[in-house]
């Protein structure tokens, strides 16, 4: 599991002072980058997000961090499929599922796990 800790921005809240509910995707894609910049074992292939589902358990306010939960929770032929919950003082706020597949840019394509790499991250899996 990767945990990102971020200090939300008063320009992340809405006219109620709660965080508006585009700030969370944000969140996520830097949860979703810390995840993979700190377990990626060499640079890897691009990776495009593919789908994104974000239901929403609690209201969440500027002035104290939250934390943002990330694992990796399947793997496909050429996706990843990461689990992410989004805290603050401890209290569920956030919980999404997020799926990215590797991109061979150059030829426009799904890009599968070679040997190598499907061990790698197949020991991370939760």
């Amino acid at each position: 599991m990767s945990i990102d800790i971020i200090t939300p921005r008063f320009c992340e809240t809405d006219a109620l002072g709660h965080i508006n509910n585009v700030s969370y995707a944000a969140w996520l894609e830097q949860g979703r980058t810390g995840f993979f910049t700190r377990n990626a074992p060499h640079k890897h292939s691009p990776l495009m997000l593919v789908k994104l589902e974000i239901n929403y358990r609690h209201e969440s306010f500027h002035g104290t961090d939250v934390e943002v939960h990330t694992h990796l929770t399947k793997l496909g032929n050429s996706t990843f499929t990461l689990a992410q919950t989004i805290f603050q003082k401890q209290v569920v706020v956030v919980e999404a599922i997020s799926v990215l597949v590797r991109f061979d840019s150059q030829n426009k394509r799904s890009l599968p796990f070679d040997d190598v790499s499907r061990a790698h991250w197949s020991a991370l899996l939760k």
